[in-house]
Order: C-alpha cells, then structure tokens, then sequence
C-alpha cells in the first residue's frame, strides 16, 4: 500500500529528476528551466540519404566537442538504430508521420526526386508517381527528422545542457557535389532545409502538407524564412566536403589533390578536390564532381531484370521450339530455366553496371589531372589518395570494381597507383559508433556536424578554372618548300 509520505516522494521525485521530468518545451528548442551558465551551440548535421538519413548532433563550445548519433529508436532497424528510413507516411487528411500508421500511404524516393530527373528511376511510391509535390514531401519529412532528433537529444543528453540559459541551434543539410554550385539544385535543397526547420519548430501536430506549402510560399516572397526568436544558422554543404572532414582533421591528413568515393544505396558520389590549409582554417577546392545512380539499388534492381531478361528468352525458345504435331511432353523440368543461364545473365549484368561506374570514376579523375591540376606530383611518382565513404564500399562488387583503379592509373601515368583511405574514427564520436565500418556510414553526418565556420572554406567547382592548355607548338620552321627541293 502507498503511503502519504511515498507519494509526496514521488512528487519531490518528479519536480527534481531530469529523467522524468522534459527539461524542453515540447518543440525540444529551449531548456523549459534555463540555466545561468550562458549560451551553448548544438550542430545537428544531416545526413539526407536516399534510403536512410543519419544525424549527429555535436556540442562545439564543451570540453571535447561531445558529438552523438541520434537513435531513432522504433522509427529505424533494431540493428541500425541511428539509420532513420527516408520514407514518409501520410493518410487522406494530410497527416504525416516517420512510421507507418492505419490508413497511410507511404511515399519514398524523398530525395531522389529533388536533384534527379530521370523518372524510370523512381519507383512508384514517389512523390510525382502519387501526384504529390517532391519538394513539400521532404520539407515535411525533414522537419519531422529535426524535431525527433531534437526531442533524442533532450531525453537522452539533457545533462550536457540542462545548466544553459539558450541553446543556439546550427542545421547543416549534406547536399550531393554537383548541388553546392549555384544552379536550382542548390536552390531547391536550400529552400526545403530552412521551411523544414520552421516547419519543426511547429511541434508534430502541425507537420503536414498544408503548413508546409504555406511555409514554402513564405520562403517564395521573402527569399528566407522568418524564424521568430527560434534562431538557427542554415548552410547546405556537400556531402564529399563532409566526409572528408574526418580525415582533414586526422593526423593522416595530407595537403594537395585527393577523390571521394561515397557509394550509397541508389547513387555514387565522385569528386576530387584539393585539401589546402589557408589562414590556418582548411580549404576544400572541388574540381571535378559527378554523381551517378549506380549505387547499391542500382545492383539489386540490375539482377532483376537480368532474371526477367533470362526467363523471357527461355520463354520465346520454348514457344520456337514446339512443334505442333509433335505429342505433348508432360515433364515439367523443360519449363524450368538453367541456372546456368540465369548465372550467365547475371554475370552479364554486373559486368554491365561495372564498365558504367568504372568509366564514370575515371572520367573524373582523368578529367582532373587534365583539366584541374595537371601539375600534381601524384600523376607521376606519387599515389592518388582516394577517400571511401559510404555503406556500399562494404560490398565486394563495389569495392573489387573501385580497386582496378589502381592498375589502370599505374598503366596510364606510370605513377604509383592511389592510396585506398577511410577517414578515421574521431575521438568526440567514439560513444556513438562500435567501429571503422560503423562509421563509414555516420562519416557524412558527423562531418555535417560541425560549425560551417569550424569546417574551413568550400571552393565550388563552377568558381575554379580550367588550367590553360599548353600553346599548340610551332613546327613551320622544319617545312621545307618546294623550292628547296
């Protein structure tokens, strides 16, 4: 039986314990008893990926810049739990939601749409296919990201805050290379991040499509979002600059021309760039980028349609082959295919999607050393260093496709072939993930993580210029004229 006194307990309990009581309003923006140790930044650096978004939220300004995966708990894999699916349900009343509900139709392909215009490779689950709005669908699902993690981040580290008297909040959103240029790609990633973080600030209840629209139309007139006293300093930045952060910072760093490699679920993201420290802040000046859909969708989907091919071609042979006076066979082994043929037709098929990605991937870097830094000492007797981030890396097709670079830059230069690297663990993250494979997919995020004046300058591609070609040499004076003959 409960006593006066074990309730009165309980009481005292709930007033003065963190753990039960929200030390946030419930949009997680502010502290709900404020602190009076001053002001404290938190960075939250998102990872917008094709099938799964990763967020890492750090505290610059504290001892050891303490960094953390957000763990979306039932909203992501048991096995994953810092993977949030970059999927959005909504039902006939506009709700939306990060998990699947009764009566909800689920929309993917997110972030596909937003930069790529190829719809045969969408599915049908994406915006346009159910006439929906691509950039509305990810204004909501990323406000609906933000505030999850926001509300991870109060419950799970309120320790780390709870002392402060305002947080000022920094979103950094990770953007493929080509988009950091100044072209409606760009344009579009940074209008759905700053209505997405207004949106947020709404509360759950008011994350649907109506107040995203609104939003967007506001962001339309003004050129920005009024973001009331709920400060927030915006930068989209690419995803290549971010996971090099890591090894930027690392005592593995080296000056001078590097690529990228990020091999994820739908695309491949390439990119050389020079790292350079400049005023003692880094300086990452990208070349030559490219992002492609061969990622590891890409191979699931190939292996399809490489069955569907195979079965078809038993199926016209079959129809060829049968002679209509002949007597029926009733053995059903004559219907069944090879597995052979389907070996071969798989074969096929990843020898296919290798030659595009391997051609893709030389193409910048043989573009660089032509057009963007012929002079480096790496295309003669050094080794290119090539960086790998990405989940796809840990396959064996992508990782043994990307290795036959080595010999055929060691072939073509005659230099020392390229240096495989991943960035390494960094210590302020080392609570988060259980080793260099899990961080291969949190590498992005936790680069996103940081205070855009903290990463160093970021030189886009369209702002450098091709190095001049050498002048057509001059060979006049060894013709000889015909009255010299």
């Amino acid at each position: 039986m409960t006593t006066w006194k074990d309730k009165l307990k309980n009481m005292f309990n709930a007033i003065t314990d963190v753990n039960q009581k929200p030390v946030s309003e419930n949009n997680y923006l502010q502290n709900v008893q404020p602190g009076t140790k001053g002001d404290c930044d938190l960075v939250i650096g998102i990872d917008f990926g094709t099938s799964s978004t990763k967020v890492v939220i750090q505290a610059p300004d504290l001892p050891g810049s303490p960094s953390y995966a957000v763990k979306f708990g039932k909203l992501s894999e048991e096995k994953t739990p810092y993977m949030l699916p970059t999927k959005l349900w909504l039902n006939n009343d506009g709700f939306c939601s990060l998990k699947e509900f009764d009566g909800a139709k689920v929309i993917d392909d997110i972030k596909l749409e937003l930069f790529l215009k190829d719809e045969n490779l969408c599915s049908n689950q994406g915006p346009k296919q159910q006439g929906l709005c691509p950039q509305v669908v990810a204004t909501c699902y990323l406000a609906l990201t933000l505030w999850a993690s926001r509300r991870w981040y109060f419950e799970k580290k309120s320790d780390l805050i709870k002392q402060f008297t305002k947080i000022y909040w920094h979103v950094n959103l990770g953007v493929p290379s080509p988009c950091i240029e100044d072209n409606e790609e760009n344009r579009t990633f940074r209008r759905v991040g700053e209505a997405a973080w207004k949106l947020s600030t709404l509360g759950p209840n008011r994350i649907n499509f109506d107040s995203a629209k609104e939003i967007l139309a506001e962001y339309d007139d003004y050129g920005y979002c009024i973001i009331d006293d709920n400060e927030c300093v915006f930068a989209i930045i690419p995803e290549i600059a971010a996971g090099a952060i890591g090894y930027a910072f690392s005592n593995l760093r080296q000056e001078g021309l590097h690529v990228m490699i990020d091999v994820g679920s739908s695309t491949v993201d390439a990119c050389s760039f020079l790292l350079n420290r400049v005023g003692g802040d880094n300086r990452y000046s990208l070349l030559i980028a490219d992002v492609k859909p061969f990622g590891t969708f890409r191979f699931y989907k190939e292996h399809i349609l490489a069955m569907q091919s195979a079965s078809n071609v038993h199926a016209e042979t079959l129809r060829n082959r049968h002679e209509p006076m002949a007597p029926i066979d009733e053995d059903d082994r004559q219907y069944i295919i090879d597995d052979n043929c389907y070996a071969k037709a798989f074969h096929e098929a990843r020898e296919k999607l290798k030659q595009e990605l391997l051609y893709m991937l030389r193409v910048v870097i043989w573009q660089t050393r032509c057009r963007r830094d012929p002079d480096s000492q790496v295309w003669r007797t050094g080794r290119l260093p090539i960086l790998l981030i990405g989940g796809g890396n840990r396959m064996g097709f992508f990782r043994s496709t990307i290795d036959e670079l080595n010999d055929w830059l060691i072939f073509n230069t005659k230099n020392g072939g390229v240096n495989f690297m991943s960035p390494p663990i960094p210590d302020s993250l080392t609570d988060s993930v259980s080793g260099q494979e899990q961080f291969n997919l949190l590498a992005v995020a936790w680069g996103l993580s940081h205070r855009a004046l903290d990463i160093g300058d970021i030189i886009p591609a369209d702002q450098i210029q091709d190095v001049k070609p050498p002048p057509p040499r001059d060979f006049s004076h060894r013709f000889v004229g015909q009255e010299l003959t």
